[in-house]
């Protein structure tokens, strides 16, 4: 599994390398994807991880004007000790934001927003990979490149799963550093787009 990182000199390179593979991988297999059906699925998880990366980056209420509330699927009910959670949807979207507030042992309160599929059986095929990780490859070199997000040097990949991720290079208002990742199965069974207070990192508590 291939570790998102390389030394600063070499990010722009790097990127644009990652961006071309995914390109040309596109380029092969776009015939069989519907344009309607990518332009939904890109609008909407553009639409959700940017409400979700807002929010936890500068420690603000989730807007979710526009949204509608919905419950939590019960595989997103998967937090220890104490939580808090609620989840938006755009209407008639397959994707969802499921926001959790959850308080670690030594009693500071973590955010983290997760953009998924709504409906737990969906399968992403490898063209709807492509388009979302050629997407999120897009976001991350535009902060980047404005200099107030760097690459996650630490991101750990557990094979077979594909990921990736940049941080905010400093510390959100709630005194924690925040990373944003986006993580799927080659075999399309899993999915989902992250932004979250780190817990490799002490917060301030609240």
């Amino acid at each position: 599994m291939m570790k998102f990182f390389v030394p600063p000199k070499r990010h722009i390179a790097f990127l644009v390398a990652i961006l071309s593979w995914v390109t040309a991988a596109l380029a092969v297999s776009v015939t069989f994807f519907s344009a309607d059906s990518s332009q939904g699925l890109l609008r909407d998880f553009d639409n959700l991880f940017e409400r979700c990366r807002l929010s936890i980056e500068t420690n603000a209420e989730f807007d979710h004007e526009g949204l509608e509330e919905t419950e939590v699927a019960a595989r997103d009910e998967e937090w220890g000790r104490s939580y808090k959670q609620r989840a938006w949807v755009p209407a008639g979207s397959e994707l969802y934001a499921v926001l959790t507030a959850w308080t670690t042992a030594n009693g500071t309160t973590r955010h983290v927003c997760r953009v998924k599929f709504t409906d737990a059986s969906r399968v992403l095929d490898e063209v709807e990979q492509a388009l979302l990780l050629r997407h999120f490859f897009i976001i991350q070199t535009k902060f980047i490149g404005q200099g107030t997000h760097e690459l996650d040097g630490k991101l750990s990949p557990t094979p077979p799963t594909v990921n990736a991720a940049f941080l905010l290079s400093a510390k959100n208002p709630n005194g924690c550093r925040v990373t944003n990742v986006i993580t799927f199965n080659p075999d399309g069974t899993y999915f989902g787009a992250t932004t979250g207070e780190q817990t490799v990192h002490p917060c301030r508590p609240e």
